[in-house]
């Protein structure tokens, strides 16, 4: 009896041994997971920046018309009053894709974007004093807040006269470059929580 515990106790023993020479193997050390580090960062701000940008403008320019249910936003209006649905499921969807290579780098990603919004959030100045209809904090809802109004334009001439004058776009862009590369990391959150 004791000898087969023996057996067993060492046969786990070599088989979790395989399968951490096995983990390294596919996972690599020190300079590789920098490396990888490096190669999710780089798709999570590829994903936010073009991604999330096209998803917005297919679901306003044929989605939407093809249920029925077309709408009268702009284009940058429509991104920016739901930037966190277009850039969550393209975070999801890529969250979901590491799962195959199981890239332990991948889970500290989310650290770099969380400290530029912080920082971004700390040293917020207002050039005009602007505050939400509710009171709160001028950098929370610069960074966060909803609401956009931003005039349909047909040529790049009435954009640039609209951008250049309207407080929501510079506002909106503010949360396409640093609040959405924030979406969870939804492989760490399905692994640790």
């Amino acid at each position: 009896m004791l000898g087969r515990i023996n057996v067993a106790i060492m046969e786990d023993t070599e088989q979790a041994q395989e399968l951490s020479r096995e983990e390294a193997g596919v996972h690599g050390t020190g300079s590789w997971q920098v490396l990888w580090f490096f190669v999710h960062l780089t798709a999570v701000y590829v994903i936010v920046n073009f991604c999330t940008p096209w998803l917005a403008g297919w679901t306003r320019g044929r989605l939407l018309p093809f249920l029925g249910h077309p709408t009268s936003s702009g284009g940058l209006e429509f991104l920016f009053t739901h930037i966190f649905a277009f850039s969550f499921f393209p975070a999801l969807l890529a969250g979901m894709n590491n799962e195959k290579f199981k890239h332990r780098a991948a889970e500290f990603v989310w650290l770099v974007p969380t400290a530029i919004l912080t920082y971004k959030v700390l040293t917020f100045t207002s050039t005009t004093l602007v505050f939400a209809q509710n009171g709160s904090w001028p950098a929370f809802h610069h960074y966060f807040g909803g609401g956009f109004l931003i005039p349909h334009t047909n040529n790049w001439k009435d954009f640039w006269t609209v951008v250049g004058s309207n407080g929501d776009a510079p506002r909106g862009m503010d949360q396409l470059k640093f609040t959405a590369p924030n979406t969870p990391h939804w492989d760490h959150f399905r692994r640790h929580g």
